[in-house]
């Protein structure tokens, strides 16, 4: 009887002392793991621990990688299997060469973690190289100055599958990747970065290439100061959810999608800043939802889509609502595609307030800028002219306002700028053939000689399929 007393007082101490040990660990306070809170300060999109890219590394776990393991000094990590577990909240270093594992964050829900990649090759042959399971929110830092690769075969395991893991770089929870290093991703399957609540880049070379998406991610996609090269299969960046409230947010640096389906995609998109150039067999930027919350806002920025070889394809594609107020608009279609195409039929709107766009494409549905805006505009429809045509437009006092050498053939022109003027008679210049407009932001502006004419069309949403001869 007393000896099973003893044995009673002996299981409720150690049960108190592994309750008292845990919550230590919780709060990243045992053992050397230093805990850190983000502040969650900012301007609303992106926090203050998003910029920090240079975050203080002291009392960091350090996990050097040596090929089929990790040499660990710290705490809070762990190897098996040739996977390193990564359990709590805190610092981590991770640096060396992981030739078939998998990185895995599986800590609390509520735990933040900070992870520097200071020069490492990560693959793993059948999984994501970097795996977030669970945390609270996860900043993947790359070190300034260093070169850091991952990538993933091209067949995951029925595990993974079944886990519905499907990128290089899985979350499931918020992740941000800062820093002024570099990173390569390479996937043989699906997606390069997924995350499946909020995804943050800001800082960083990261270079893509996927046989699917680029970037895929569930709830939202926030872009600053990074520099981003995608050649992706299908999207290069696309942001769904099944609510529809995913959006997309490019503050500034600079996007280049070589190749790709659809460019950037995403609910609700706002372009502030950057440079973004896309070459797309599809849509350039796509607003994609089912009607009404589905808007593209350029603010500012440069953005330039060429697509020489889709059909039915547009530049900018809006199922709502396409405002453009700053910034520098290039597009160059072909003729069986769309420069502008915005939800009309649902009552969307097509509005320009600021910047300057000149975009050329096929006239048939070929869609401009409400007579609404505020600020003045020119759409000829003209007979279909060769690639590489030049195309200028003069005032009155012979200064030009835009000028600029088309890609791909077109028979639909939209040009905006600050400095055109509502009432001002102007001369437009096609190739070799120049001939006098209004501009008038609705009306048909007459003949155009050697082209088979043009006109304005009906900026206010009807679809344009005619030519002025």
């Amino acid at each position: 009887m007393s000896t099973h007393k003893h044995i009673d007082i002996i299981c409720m101490v150690f049960t108190i002392f592994a309750v008292l040990l845990t919550a230590l660990f919780l709060n990243g306070k045992a053992l050397g793991i230093t805990a850190m809170t983000d502040d969650d300060g900012g301007d609303g999109i992106f926090t203050e621990s998003d910029r920090n890219g240079a975050w203080d590394t002291a009392g960091a776990t350090e996990i050097a990688l040596t090929g089929n393991g990790a040499d660990i000094k710290g705490n809070g990590a762990y190897v098996y299997d040739g996977d390193v577990h990564i359990l709590y909240a805190g610092k981590y270093i991770l640096s060396g060469d992981l030739s078939n594992g998998s990185i895995i964050v599986d800590a609390d829900g509520d735990d933040k973690i900070w992870v520097l990649l200071n020069g490492v090759s990560l693959h793993c042959d059948d999984s994501a190289a970097i795996l977030v399971e669970q945390a609270d929110k996860v900043f993947l830092t790359l070190a300034e100055g260093t070169e850091n690769t991952v990538s993933a075969g091209a067949e995951y395991s029925e595990d993974a599958v079944s886990d519905k893991i499907d990128g290089v770089i899985y979350s499931r929870d918020d992740l941000t990747i800062n820093g002024s290093g570099s990173l390569t991703v390479t996937a043989g399957y699906k997606h390069g970065i997924v995350g499946n609540d909020d995804l943050v880049i800001v800082g960083p070379k990261i270079e893509i290439t996927a046989p699917q998406d680029g970037i895929h991610a569930n709830d939202s996609v926030r872009l600053a100061e990074m520099d981003l090269t995608i050649s992706a299969g299908d999207d290069g960046i696309t942001v769904s959810n099944d609510d529809e409230t995913a959006w997309l947010y490019v503050e500034s640096g600079s996007i280049d999608i070589p190749s790709c389906y659809e460019g950037l995609e995403a609910i609700d998109i706002t372009v502030a800043g950057g440079e973004i150039d896309i070459r797309p067999t599809d849509d350039g930027i796509n607003a994609n939802g089912r009607g009404g919350n589905s808007v593209i806002r350029i603010t500012g920025g440069d953005i330039v889509i060429l697509n020489e070889t889709g059909r039915d394809a547009d530049g900018l594609d809006s199922n709502g609502d396409l405002y453009i107020s700053g910034g520098n608009v290039f597009i160059s279609v072909s003729t069986s595609s769309c420069a502008l195409d915005y939800g009309s039929e649902n009552g969307g709107v097509c509005e320009i307030s600021g910047g300057t766009v000149i975009a050329a494409g096929g006239s048939s549905m070929a869609e401009g800028f409400d007579s609404s805006s505020e600020q003045a505009f020119l759409m000829v429809n003209i007979s279909a002219v060769s690639a590489g045509t030049e195309i200028s437009l003069k005032n009155s006092a012979g200064k030009t306002l835009a000028s600029e050498t088309i890609p791909c053939g077109f028979s639909s022109l939209i040009i905006s700028t600050p400095e055109m003027k509502l009432g001002e008679t102007c001369t437009l210049m096609i190739g070799e053939t120049e001939t006098e407009v209004v501009i008038d932001n609705s009306s048909p502006t007459g003949g155009f000689g050697g082209f088979g004419g043009f006109g304005g069309g009906k900026p206010g949403g009807g679809r344009m399929g005619r030519s002025f001869g």
